[in-house]
Order: structure tokens, then sequence, then C-alpha cells
């Protein structure tokens, strides 16, 4: 099996919760909460409190207690979003990461995931509060000088490549957390504790792993349908009915987003040229490539 559990020998995935409570689907997740000035930080059901040493004044880390996905991850949002109601400060140097399980998923879905994550990052940016476009501790990718290209290796050296040396866990999309919990963690958003803020976030977050499964949506067609009928045609197809109460980020982002698709397409081509490479070293074993490939086409 090419799945990331096996890859990196990972326990076997749990079964999705049915019950999910404002989540559109459920696949397991591990949500993480960073808040500043809290010296008596109150203990919530579900989570664990931890000191952070890179936020200031007593900063703390609230993190799920285990993954957990639908209704389940929704009621422990809704008690953290209660015991810290008027408490801590949600300044600058906080964030929120959310850990989405992959263990189920193939590399190539994988790949996939991280490519539409590309096409669509702008928007997803506009989400999470303009203000972490600047973060150098979740690089994005439509503004990074050097992450392509090191996704363009990745992608083509396979998941027992993939270590610290190869990719930043500081990304806006952290694959590195594949390794060592079979999930892929997003960086992104501003610190908050508002349950429906970040509903919001993860729903987006979980309609991208929807969409790279649904067997009738199609990554290639994203470019197209962006330059035929729009950013919100193209951003519907992923997100669904999500977009419609976010006009507002799809309007900041949509000169962004033809960006965002460009630096996709960097990502497609690549791979669509290995595998063209692939099928002609299968189909070409031990003739010359050049005249089998001139037979083929009745070349000259």
């Amino acid at each position: 099996m090419d799945t990331i559990q096996f890859h990196y020998s990972h326990n076997s995935a749990e079964p999705e919760t049915t019950r999910l409570g404002g989540l559109i689907s459920g696949t397991r997740i591990g949500v993480e909460v960073e808040i500043e000035d809290m010296p008596d930080a109150p203990k919530v059901p579900g989570w664990r409190c931890i000191p952070d040493g890179s936020l200031r004044n007593s900063g703390v880390e609230y993190v799920f207690n285990g993954p957990i996905g639908g209704a389940g991850a929704v009621s422990r949002l809704n008690k953290l979003q209660a015991e810290l109601d008027g408490q801590g400060t949600f300044g600058p140097r906080t964030s929120v990461h959310v850990h989405m399980d992959a263990r189920d998923m193939l590399w190539s879905n994988v790949c996939d995931l991280v490519t539409l994550y590309a096409m669509v990052e702008p928007y997803l940016f506009s989400l999470c509060g303009q203000e972490r476009e600047e973060s150098i501790y979740a690089l994005s990718l439509y503004r990074g000088e050097n992450q392509i290209t090191d996704l363009i290796n990745i992608f083509r050296d396979g998941p027992l490549a993939l270590n610290s040396r190869v990719w930043s866990k500081y990304s806006a999309i952290n694959i590195l957390s594949l390794r060592e919990r079979g999930a892929i963690e997003f960086r992104g958003h501003s610190g908050t504790s508002n349950t429906a803020v970040l509903c919001n976030w993860i729903n987006h977050l979980l309609a991208l792993k929807a969409f790279i499964h649904h067997p009738d949506k199609s990554l290639s067609s994203l470019p197209k349908m962006l330059s035929t009928h729009g950013p919100m045609a193209m951003l519907r197809e992923v997100f669904g009915d999500l977009v419609n109460s976010n006009r507002e980020h799809v309007l900041y982002s949509e000169q962004k987003l033809y960006h965002g698709v460009w630096v996709a397409e960097e990502l497609l081509f690549h791979s669509r040229m290995r595998q063209v490479q692939s099928t002609i070293r299968e189909n070409n074993s031990g003739q010359k490539q050049l005249l089998k490939l001139k037979d083929k086409l009745c070349a000259d």
C-alpha cells in the first residue's frame, strides 16, 4: 500500500465519525491555539495547556488531547471559547495550527492536496488574517522564493526523502508533520478561540481533502475554470457553499489567486512530466527512446 500510514509506520487511521456537529466531514483533526497574558491559565476539558516560550507574558498553547473529528472536535472548541472568554490576548505572535489526519491518503493524494492548496492559498490567507501573510512562522507558497522548487523535488523523491533538510516546519502548510503524526499541519491562521471562526477555517481545510478524494472532481480543470469563469466559480468548485459566507475574502484575494494558480501549474507541469518520463521508461525498456518515439509519431 502507498498510504501515509504505510510509509511512516503509523497506527491505522480510525474510522471517520458520522456525527459532524457543524464540520463538513468526520476526518480527525488536532488543534493548537496560542494565547498570551495567561499567568493563571484555566484547565479546559479535552485540552492540554503547555507553556510556550515563543510567546510573551506567560503565553501558553492549548492543544487537543488527542485527535478527534466532527461533533467531538466542535465540543472541545466550544469549551475552550467558554473558558477563555475575556481572558488573555490574541496578539500578532499568536496563531492556530490545525493537523488534519492524512494516514489514509496515498502519496499521490498528498501531492495533489498540496498543489490544490497552492492554487487557493491567497484566499485561505485572507481567511487567516491579513497580518499572517507576513509571518515568518507560516511562510506562504506564493510568496516563497524556493518553496516551489523544494516541493517539485519532494514530489519527485517521494515520502521517504521528506525531512527537515528539504522542507521547513515553518511553512503555512507543513508536510513534515506527515512523518511525525501522519497529518498535514496548517499553520496560517491568526490566534483566536472563537468557535465559529475556527469551524469556518477547519471546514475549508477539510474541503481540500474532500476535493482530492472526490471521484468527479478534477484538479487540472481548475486553472481553466479560473480563466473562463472567474475566481468565485473556481473557489465554489473547491469549497462549495463555504464561499457564500466568505465573499469578502474572495474579493480581497481574487487578483492574487491568479498567481496561486500559476504556482500550482508549475507543480502540475512537473508532475505530468514525471508521469510521461515514467511511461517512456516502461514502454521503451532496452530500446532507443528517440527511435521508438519517432515510430509512434510516424516521424521521419
